[in-house]
């Protein structure tokens, strides 16, 4: 096993690629961050200041370096098929933010490019390196309920971020259903191990953002298995400010001889109280959606699976069958029907 180290670019330094992405780095030995780039030119110097790295605010300068082996892209979603396609063109690997892009041929067109240039390209649906969700993995694959039937899944918060940021948008971002919905969707099908055949989504804009934005920010999803297994997710971003941590997420995970339940309460495992400021329960990860050490993890494994020359755990079609539920709920969401898959080509 070699033990030479990757050499990576991380190109956006906003919230995931600054808080997730960068500081994972220096936790794994057998990668080197060598540069950063973001547009904005503060959010690139002060990535390269906390890392080491070389500072760009063009990301074509960062791709014409020979000696970066890996691009990590933490990009509004829009961008990805574009970034991707173009570092795949250069012989760089591609690690990059979930969902994989905005429309299916833009997804297509990223995984057509990893065929043409032989590099490796895997997006980052970080709950399968979540170490709460991998243990229940574990316990389906070892039969401990039977066979998974149904899996129901809430991720429910106050989207902290201001009415003109690319995620409520819904071409550039696609509102709560793309941006969360696809979490839901992939563990649907990792836990159940079956392919949607049906998706039907209610959902409403609720906060003055997402309602001048045109998107969605609260959404119930259903997605039906060609198993029999059913799904149901609850996605939102329109609950009271505050509401999250402990009460982010719920998971239900129901087999043919048992259920698996899980809730967020390790996020905020500690209540005070004072007479002052009544309650508070203190926060344990930066991130409600995973823990800090899931990036840790997802990258280790992409660096690793170059290193090795073996196939990612999460396949490039993964994450497109995803996308492909989500675009599915959009549309069911906006007709009032349920929408069969596979989606019909020329579809978004």
């Amino acid at each position: 096993m070699s033990e030479r180290t990757v050499r990576v670019g991380l190109i956006g330094c906003g919230n995931i690629g600054a808080g997730g992405h960068l500081p994972a780095y220096a936790h794994i030995p057998e990668a080197e961050l060598v540069a950063v780039c973001d547009g904005v030119e503060e959010l690139a110097h002060a990535a390269a200041e906390r890392s080491g790295a070389t500072a760009y605010t063009d990301y074509r300068r960062l791709l014409e370096r020979e000696d970066i082996e890996m691009v990590d892209l933490c990009i509004p979603t829009y961008l990805h098929a574009q970034l991707a396609v173009e570092a795949m063109q250069t012989g760089k690997h591609v690690l990059c933010e979930k969902p994989m892009a905005h429309t299916l041929s833009a997804a297509d067109a990223m995984i057509e490019a990893a065929r043409k240039t032989g590099v490796k390209l895997m997006i980052g649906q970080v709950r399968r390196f979540d170490h709460r969700y991998t243990s229940i993995r574990e316990q389906l694959d070892a039969g401990r309920v039977g066979r998974p039937v149904f899996v129901r899944r809430a991720e429910r918060q106050f989207l902290p971020f201001p009415p003109q940021a690319w995620q409520w948008d819904p071409k550039r971002g696609g509102g709560v259903i793309l941006d969360i919905g696809v979490h839901a969707a992939d563990l649907f099908r990792w836990f159940l191990g079956q392919e949607a055949v049906e998706v039907y989504a209610v959902a409403r804009s609720v906060r003055e953002a997402a309602r001048a934005a045109g998107s969605f920010d609260h959404a119930f999803i259903t997605c039906k298995f060609d198993g029999g297994g059913v799904g149901f997710a609850e996605t939102s971003w329109a609950y009271p400010q505050g509401f999250g941590g402990a009460l982010y997420a719920q998971l239900d995970v129901v087999g043919t001889e048992g259920k698996i339940q899980y809730a967020d309460k390790d996020t905020n495992p500690m209540l005070t109280y004072t007479t002052e400021r009544g309650h508070e329960l203190p926060r344990y990860f930066r991130f409600m959606s995973t823990t800090e050490y899931a990036f840790e993890e997802e990258i280790r494994h992409f660096v690793r699976c170059i290193l090795d020359d073996r196939e990612p755990a999460i396949s490039p079609q993964d994450a497109r069958a995803a996308l492909e539920m989500a675009l599915a709920a959009q549309r069911s969401a906006e007709t009032g029907e349920p929408v069969h898959l596979p989606l019909q080509k020329g579809v978004k």
